[in-house]
């Protein structure tokens, strides 16, 4: 039995790979389009570890989000071969840590495209799909550093700023078609993005967490699937903000 399909960009790891695994084990799960950008060896795994649960299918899909036309291409891709997107989980993307001195122009380019671009061109080839349904779902995982920004990571939260202006947009275009559309926003989460940090650096900043401890990719993504359930159809161009309470200040 076929399921509706979700696709999820970023699936090989971190928070991506996190809400694979969450929509293929949800109470009304989802067949998993997983895309990747390189690591084919921990998308092919992640497939394997769904399988082995025998709820639903899963499937690879390789593009880079960062070229311009990738993401229109890998949208049309997932609907000829694997099934029509009934939701769309944007959680690709990667840090940039440099003050905006330092930032080239060709740096801004990609974060931009990988972010926020693609998100837009993502969405736009998914609705094709969603507007025929009346139960599409959208899930940007933003960054808590979109709304309060970051020192020194100044391109990465301008791009990741920019969605908040694209999830409102497009919950208002869409919602003739009971389509939703959400941000979710973390702030700082054990994934590859942090673990680069030295021990100290990453003891200032879980120090300033009111709940002292960094997030989990798991937590993130129970988020995302409920938002993808059928009992959040009427949540629709928020910002969800789960960060341990550090933007409380």
């Amino acid at each position: 039995m076929n399921h509706p399909v979700a696709l999820i960009t970023g699936a090989s790891r971190g928070i991506g790979r996190a809400c694979a695994q969450a929509l293929a084990a949800a109470a009304e799960p989802w067949d998993v389009a997983a895309h990747y950008k390189d690591d084919t060896e921990s998308a092919e795994e992640l497939t394997r570890q769904i399988a082995r649960a025998g709820k639903v299918r899963a499937q690879i899909f390789q593009a880079a989000l960062a070229q311009p036309g990738a993401a229109t291409k890998l949208v049309n891709t997932v609907a000829d071969s694997f099934g029509p997107p009934a939701a769309l989980i944007h959680a690709a993307g990667y840090y940039l840590e440099k003050p905006i001195t330092f930032t080239k122009t060709d740096e801004w380019d990609a974060l931009l495209e990988t972010h926020a671009l693609s998100a837009a061109a993502l969405a736009k080839a998914t609705l094709s799909h969603l507007r025929k349904i009346q139960t599409g779902r959208i899930v940007f995982i933003g960054s808590l550093a979109g709304s309060i920004g970051l020192g020194n990571a100044v391109a990465y939260a301008a791009a990741k700023g920019a969605l908040i202006g694209l999830c409102k947009s497009l919950a208002l275009e869409t919602a003739r078609w009971q389509t939703t559309v959400n941000i979710v926003a973390p702030g700082y989460v054990d994934t590859d993005l942090t673990r680069f940090q030295d021990k100290e650096h990453r003891s200032r900043i879980q120090s300033a967490i009111p709940l002292n401890r960094y997030g989990l990719p798991e937590e993130i993504a129970a988020l995302v699937a409920f938002l993808c359930s059928a009992q959040a159809a009427y949540i629709t161009g928020q910002i969800l903000i789960i960060d341990g309470g550090v933007s409380l200040g």
